[in-house]
């Protein structure tokens, strides 16, 4: 009846069984798998949620970068100094192949820069010592100066004395990095030729400061630096030259001479060089006696037979050394000890609890 009410109404039957189908629950069915189906199919997403924004750093202190004592990093801490160009760390640097480079004029500008910068030092030096004024006397006059010029510039620049401070400043860095690269470059010369472990060497070398500081005594100190550093620029450039008639000389005189040792017996070797050795030892003064001693010892090492001196080492030299261990660990840790307790050492004060 109410069909053909509606009919008679004139309502299309569709529309009717849309309306009578709306409120089933197959109808909530139908619409959400086509709600799914859109959005597969390339109907506009849903607007992602709004991103939380990230959490803010609790505020560091500001450090002023002209009280980190950070002496590799050579760029000026106040605009007063340009910044250094080319520092590297002290650990990228092989100071034993620089000073062998800077001597043998492998880089040409730096061999002649510390060339007259070793002389001008000379001149520095020798004006010093042949000066009336003692070294405490000409200490206070630099200082005097470097207030004077100071004085003036306050009084003339005032805005741009205030900045030329040398506490931090990248002039004072660098001068504290030299120090540091020229200790390292000391360092390393010294594990090079006086570690004492090779035995041929070490008499070389030995022999060769012996000969230094009976020079020292023979000539004045400054003329002695001068034929050092011109020699040190000179001598090693000359060999390489002549490094063929050099070494062809010096083969022949040396194989001759080591032909006829040969010939002698162990004792007259040992007498060939004992003798000379007593004689300065009797001739000498008392500190040269020492490097005597020292001499004939790392001469015996040098023509000492391995086995033999193996043997001799593990029964003599091997036992004093762990008796001399035993002595001196006690009493270096009594001195460790001392130093701590009495904050004798300029380290941090400990907190009080």
């Amino acid at each position: 009846m109410a069909d053909a009410a509606e009919h008679a109404l004139g309502k299309d039957p569709i529309e009717v069984v849309k309306a009578e189908l709306a409120d089933t629950p197959v109808a909530g069915a139908v619409k959400q798998v086509a709600s799914e189906m859109k959005t597969a199919f390339g109907s506009p997403q849903p607007e992602p949620l709004p991103e939380k924004p990230a959490p803010v750093p609790a505020a560091t202190p500001e450090v002023n970068p002209a009280k980190q004592l950070n002496f590799t990093n050579l760029n000026p801490a106040t605009p007063s100094t340009p910044p250094m160009v080319g520092a590297v760390g002290s650990e990228d640097v092989d100071y034993v192949v620089f000073i062998n480079e800077t001597l043998m004029w492998t880089n040409k500008v730096r061999s002649t820069f510390y060339f007259v910068a070793g002389l001008l030092a000379w001149v520095v030096v020798r004006a010093v010592s042949k000066s009336d004024t003692t070294l405490f006397t000409g200490l206070c006059y630099v200082l005097l100066a470097s207030l004077f010029w100071n004085f003036l510039r306050a009084a003339m620049a005032p805005a741009y004395a205030a900045r030329c401070t040398w506490a931090h400043s990248a002039v004072t860095r660098f001068l504290v990095a030299s120090a540091t690269a020229t200790l390292n470059a000391a360092a390393a010369l010294h594990d090079r030729h006086l570690h004492g472990i090779d035995p041929l060497h070490t008499l070389e070398v030995g022999l060769g400061l012996w000969v230094l500081s009976l020079l020292g005594r023979a000539l004045p100190f400054v003329t002695l630096l001068l034929l050092l550093h011109i020699g040190a620029f000179t001598l090693p450039v000359a060999y390489k030259f002549n490094k063929g008639r050099v070494d062809g000389l010096i083969a022949d005189v040396y194989g001759k001479a080591q032909a006829q040792y040969e010939k002698l017996d162990r004792r007259v070797r040992a007498t060939a060089v004992l003798v000379p050795m007593a004689v300065l030892f009797v001739l000498l003064p008392t500190l040269d006696r020492v490097v005597a001693v020292f001499i004939c010892l790392a001469y015996g090492r040098v023509w000492a037979k391995p086995d033999e001196f193996a043997s001799f080492q593990k029964k003599r030299l091997e036992p004093v050394g762990a008796t001399l261990h035993k002595a001196m660990t006690p009493l270096t840790g009594t001195v460790a000890t001392t130093l701590n307790k009495y904050e004798i050492t300029p380290t941090p004060r400990k907190k009080k609890i």
